[in-house]
């Protein structure tokens, strides 16, 4: 049976990687997808439409691969802004460098999941709005 300590560092652990996986791969591959449809060019754009068109079921449940992305931050974002907003009210002037530092670490995923969910919705829509619009000028 894990002691509460192991428990505790697992789940930080956990938690590292989560974040590591959001830095370093979804938010890149947003702004990687962003730039392929802003290219203006017809085949960058069609890439950038069939990662957009994936689509991701868990169960009964299907959605397309940017409202997964976009679902999952906001949960994500519920979380750190009740971590950020609600539970962290010391604000006592003599935080210790480890408060401070868990604080700074908050904000900047707080900062990273918003920079996610309006990428991802503006991913979607934008590849909506060129869609419609391309089948206008066709």
């Amino acid at each position: 049976q894990a002691s509460p300590g192991q428990a505790t560092r697992t789940s930080r652990i956990g938690r590292a990687m989560l974040w590591s996986v959001i830095a370093f791969f979804v938010a890149p591959l947003g702004l990687a997808v962003w730039l392929l449809l802003m290219s203006g060019w017809g085949p960058l754009q069609r890439i950038s439409r069939m990662i957009i068109s994936l689509k991701v079921a868990i169960g009964g449940f299907s959605v397309t691969f940017p409202m997964f992305i976009a679902f999952f931050s906001a949960c994500a974002w519920v979380f750190e802004s009740a971590q950020l907003f609600v539970f962290d009210s010391n604000t006592s002037p003599l935080q210790t460098e480890h408060q401070l530092a868990k604080r700074w670490r908050q904000e900047r995923n707080w900062w990273i999941l918003n920079f996610n969910l309006l990428l991802w919705f503006t991913n979607s829509r934008v590849c909506a709005l060129l869609s419609r619009h391309q089948g206008k000028t066709d």
